[in-house]
């Protein structure tokens, strides 16, 4: 194998940061030729490439985090050092990201480092609910436990995800198409006919001004909508983007009839989930609670969730903390209010996590008993309007005729 060049950042005997250079075959024996020179290496890789941290966060989905952290546990239960289980998964997968991602976990074990430590190099695709958990799992020894929690927790959100996306899919397809042949009707049909039915001396009816008018500002204006799109797309995106933006987007969110039950179901199972990863790792009641709420991606709940870990703190009881949750359901705060001691406590998030996945699925499953029948009526009454503007003239023409 050809040699190649490696840069490298790393801490000398003295405790000084040390960057530099050295030539080697592998990735491997970048990390071994550089402990050689009495350095702890920080991050080595190949030179003129991409850190594998951008590289990753850009490739690594959901379904492979997931995929591998089941392999992770099953490496741990069957007693096979990590270091060499990885580089066997490295070896096998097909993804460059995800090849380079998991070699360099491997050489910072080979190379002496915590598995948190590595996992941490790669915060931006794990994330830190996943790279806390997996600290607190590696002082605890329970790596094996937690792990399998953990892959069922990424595979039990992907499978929503999978859910709602399937579930939205033949109701996003036939606005669209219906969105297509109304601005054909309106821009270029309905306005043929009112030429026709002016030109016969027959009085437009308000329903064809209407239409009419929309079709000639369409006609006349179409950049300016065209832009008006693109910016609330923009202004869109970076409100989900920011912290105070997504905030309010999803307290709107939590408002609506059937979106708000979806969500605080989703809510509640994803949070009692990881509360029981949390404190079956070993991690105390609070903090738990904390990682938790901060795990569930949503900044209301999250808000929330920190405000009752600061009463905690402060000497309350988790039940007399929980009775005044606004976002956590009233059979989650009872559960959760009995429960005395971690074990207890874990036990009631795994039963509380099993009820709110039945009910998102159950909701997940039928949300087109709810959208379909609201589209249906709004496209029915989109086209009574433009049938009306088009055959109420045409009728009167007729009867002038006649």
């Amino acid at each position: 194998m050809t040699a190649q060049a490696f840069t490298y950042t790393g801490i000398d005997a003295s405790g000084k940061r040390r960057n530099g250079s050295v030539s080697a075959d592998s990735e491997s024996s970048a990390y071994q030729a550089v402990l050689a020179e009495g350095i702890t290496p920080i991050a080595v890789k190949p030179r003129g490439r991409r850190t594998p941290i951008a590289a990753a966060a850009n490739r690594v989905t959901q379904q492979d985090i997931a995929a591998l952290t089941r392999e992770i546990s099953v490496l741990v239960e069957a007693n096979i050092p990590i270091a060499r289980g990885l580089r066997s998964i490295a070896e096998h997968e097909r993804k460059a990201g995800l090849r380079d991602m998991v070699t360099d976990i491997a050489n910072q074990v080979e190379a002496g480092e915590k598995l948190t430590t590595a996992f941490g190099k790669h915060r931006a695709v794990f994330g830190d609910v996943y790279i806390e958990t997996i600290r607190a799992a590696e002082k605890s020894g329970t790596l094996a436990e937690v792990t399998s929690h953990l892959a069922d927790m990424l595979e039990r959100n992907i499978e929503t995800t999978s859910q709602l996306k399937r579930a939205l899919t033949y109701p996003s397809i036939v606005v669209a198409f219906v969105a297509i042949a109304l601005t054909v009707i309106v821009v270029f049909v309905v306005p043929r006919f009112a030429v026709i039915f002016e030109s016969n001396n027959v009085a437009l009816p308000l329903a064809t001004r209407i239409i009419t008018s929309i079709g000639e500002i369409a006609k006349a204006y179409w950049w300016a909508m065209g832009v008006g799109v693109v910016s609330v797309t923009i202004v869109s995106v970076q409100a989900w983007k920011s912290d105070k933006g997504r905030f309010h987007i999803e307290a709107l969110a939590l408002r609506l009839p059937y979106v708000g039950r979806m969500l605080t179901a989703i809510t509640a199972a994803r949070f009692a989930r990881v509360l029981s990863i949390g404190l079956d790792s070993g991690i105390d009641v609070i903090e738990s609670m904390s990682v938790a709420g901060k795990a569930t991606g949503r900044p209301v709940f999250a808000k929330e969730c920190t405000a009752l870990c600061d009463r905690m703190r402060a000497g309350e009881s988790i039940e007399s903390v929980l009775v005044d949750s606004k976002r956590l359901p009233s059979f989650a705060r009872r559960l959760l209010g009995a429960g005395k001691e971690s074990a207890e406590l874990s036990a009631a998030g795994r039963i509380i996590a099993r009820h709110y996945d039945r009910i998102s699925d159950h909701l997940a499953k039928n949300i087109n008993t709810i959208i379909e029948p609201l589209i249906t009526v709004a496209i029915a009454a989109i086209v009574l309007l433009v049938a009306l503007s088009v055959f109420m003239p045409m009728w009167k023409m007729v009867s002038v005729n006649s």
